[in-house]
């Protein structure tokens, strides 16, 4: 989805497609890099990148990955990506080592990155040259197998750290292949768990590859939950994920055998200890970040965290299954039936069920909708899938009392992201002093 933004200047590195010794260049402005400029869009996402590729050098093109994401300047935000060409080809050619000294500037530090690491990729498989076109011919049999014939188009959507997608269009419907990373048995097992147990709650799965960590799924009805503005409709989708919550409250054996960690309240204290001892993640007095006077009163707030974590450890809420990234666009919901369908089980964990709002509480400003009534909404029909533990009026207290919690777990899940993660994902910098404040706001 489009965000508003600085214009992005994306600079491209093409290797040619069997002679590694060469890069594409372009002549518009001497000899240069080829390059596109988009509007902003989710860091993770490509396929506008492509599309502007096809669209100004007439060649199909997919990312293997991305090398900057530099920082705003004067409206400008420069990335650098390494391209893989597919069919066709017809660019200009340049040995890499004659263009070290023929590039501009700014150009000539793109290539930098590049040789860097020596023209090679050390990332998840979908980085790989040719990866893209074994996937292709594996979604193209499964598809087959499945009675959807032949795709009528590939596009690629998302390529990062995480996963890379593919929206893989048929003659009858649309399905969605989704690759991860070795670091996401863990995502892959709860979706096929998901799948088989509550059938609803996920895309139905094509077919998978348990090896490769590969699935294909179909399309989901209806729109993210980011694209509504009917209220009832986010409280439907809040109840539901409280009673799959609830669902799973009774299988944590089968989830730690799936590869779900256990984020036990009593860790929590400690870490937003160590949080409020970390200047440099809460971006200290910069425009972005907390305030020396939230940061005193985040300090001055432990002792009585502590206690809200052994309140809400004491309300007889057994730990369940927790999606840990339940953003508004990770639910998609169909108007017309009122199903619900959550994706990305990245993050997935066994933890407190009251520890998991705060992406979606976020996602009400996101959505222009960020009222008290409505937050009070959300809370109530989140509550209410959880009366077999107590009266809805005393859930809906301790949701409250627990939100402070969910904003700084929040907070230290993207504190921990790794730091060529964050650099080339800023807004996950962000998102920690922005969660620290919301915390406070709550306290």
């Amino acid at each position: 989805m489009e965000t508003g933004g600085p214009t992005h200047h994306h600079r491209l590195i093409v290797p040619h497609p069997r002679d590694a010794g060469l890069i594409a260049i372009e002549r518009t402005r001497g000899i240069a890099l080829p390059s596109v400029d988009t509007v902003d869009h989710h860091t993770a996402d490509v396929g506008h990148i492509n599309d502007a590729v096809l669209q100004h050098y007439c060649v199909n093109a997919t990312v293997r990955c991305s090398l900057l994401h530099g920082e705003p300047r004067d409206g400008v935000v420069e990335r650098v990506h390494v391209l893989e060409l597919h069919g066709s080809v017809e660019l200009e050619w340049r040995p890499v080592k004659a263009l070290v000294s023929e590039l501009p500037v700014d150009d000539r530090r793109a290539l930098d990155l590049w040789l860097a690491r020596h023209g090679a990729i050390d990332g998840p498989e979908w980085t790989a040259s040719g990866w893209y076109a074994g996937a292709c011919r594996w979604i193209e049999r499964r598809t087959r197998d499945a009675g959807l014939a032949a795709p009528l188009r590939i596009r690629q959507l998302r390529a990062w750290e995480s996963s890379c997608v593919l929206e893989v269009r048929c003659e009858t419907a649309t399905a969605y292949f989704k690759a991860l990373p070795r670091s996401g048995d863990v995502e892959f097992a709860v979706t096929r768990w998901l799948s088989e147990v509550f059938p609803d709650i996920v895309p139905r799965i094509i077919a998978d590859d348990v090896s490769r960590r590969w699935l294909l799924m179909e399309g989901c009805a209806g729109v993210t939950l980011e694209d509504v503005t009917d209220m009832t409709t986010w409280a439907r989708a809040a109840r539901r994920y409280g009673q799959l919550q609830v669902a799973c409250a009774a299988r944590s054996d089968t989830l730690r055998a799936l590869g779900c960690r256990v984020r036990d309240l009593t860790a929590l204290v400690p870490a937003i200890a160590s949080l409020a001892g970390d200047r440099e993640a809460l971006c200290v007095g910069e425009p972005a970040g907390v305030t020396e006077l939230q940061l005193e009163q985040l300090r001055d707030s432990l002792p009585a965290l502590e206690r809200r974590c052994v309140e809400l450890d004491g309300i007889g809420i057994p730990h369940a299954l927790e999606h840990g990234d339940l953003w508004p666009g990770n639910v998609f919901v169909d108007l017309s039936s009122g199903a619900c369908v959550i994706i990305d089980w990245e993050d997935a964990a066994i933890a407190h069920p009251f520890l998991g709002l705060a992406p979606l509480t976020v996602g009400l400003g996101s959505a222009g909708l960020a009222t008290p009534d409505n937050l009070a909404t959300i809370e109530h029909e989140y509550a209410a899938a959880f009366e077999p533990f107590g009266s809805v009026a005393q859930l809906c207290g301790a949701i409250a009392r627990a939100a402070p919690l969910c904003f700084l777990d929040m907070a230290l899940r993207y504190r921990a992201q790794r730091s060529a993660m964050v650099a080339l994902h800023p807004w996950m910098r962000d998102l920690v002093p922005y969660a620290v404040r919301l915390a406070l706001e709550r306290l």
